[in-house]
């Protein structure tokens, strides 16, 4: 994703979490709260500053009773949709050239996502604790990958996977000596239980 692509990105993002925020009589300061992240943070993004990371738009999504795809404004309303395996847009990049790729998501409440993760030696990725009852299937295409799930340490291999429960502290890393390419399946549940009306749901495509 080039510059002007990231831009637009931020910006739809920026638009989309303001509006969510606004239709659910909820200040900054509500939010922040029931996403557990800092005002300024939330301010930064509804202002389209910086790039915001994953964690960030997850908890925020959570938080909203929505999911991250509903922010980015990339899921149809439709009974059935193809998607591209090589599309998706980057919401994560590693020191050293990883990424994180959201390749499709369902709309919320109930976030059923896949990710596509490449991540070199050294790099890692820290996860807070997603809402309760999350549930991760990850499977390594390449190179051999590490997770950490509440303190246990996993290394999978291609041809394994891996299930685990995210409403924990978790992490993901490269465990060998060459980049470690793999697929994440994510199920979550708003942690608000997906508050809003109805009226909510079907706006927002």
């Amino acid at each position: 994703m080039n510059a002007s692509d990231a831009h637009q990105t931020v910006a739809a993002i920026a638009r989309r979490v303001a509006a969510f925020r606004k239709r659910q009589g909820l200040s900054l300061d509500q939010l922040a709260a029931r996403a557990g992240v800092s005002k300024g943070s939330l301010a930064g993004l509804e202002k389209a500053t910086g790039n915001p990371g994953i964690g960030l738009l997850c908890q925020t999504a959570a938080a909203l009773g929505v999911s991250v795809s509903d922010l980015l404004a990339t899921s149809s309303p439709r009974k059935a949709e193809a998607f591209a395996l090589d599309g998706g847009k980057v919401l994560w990049r590693g020191a050293r050239g990883g990424t994180a790729r959201l390749l499709f998501g369902t709309r919320g409440p109930l976030m059923f996502e896949l990710w596509e993760w490449v991540i070199f030696p050294t790099e890692r990725y820290e996860a807070k604790a997603h809402s309760p009852g999350t549930k991760e299937i990850l499977y390594a295409l390449k190179g051999h990958l590490g997770a950490v799930v509440d303190g246990e340490a996993f290394e999978i291999e291609p041809g394994q996977g891996l299930f685990m429960e995210a409403d924990a502290p978790h992490a993901y890393y490269c465990a060998g000596k060459q980049p470690v390419r793999f697929r994440m399946i994510v199920v979550e549940m708003p942690a608000n239980g997906g508050l809003g009306n109805g009226n909510q749901t079907r706006e927002r495509r």
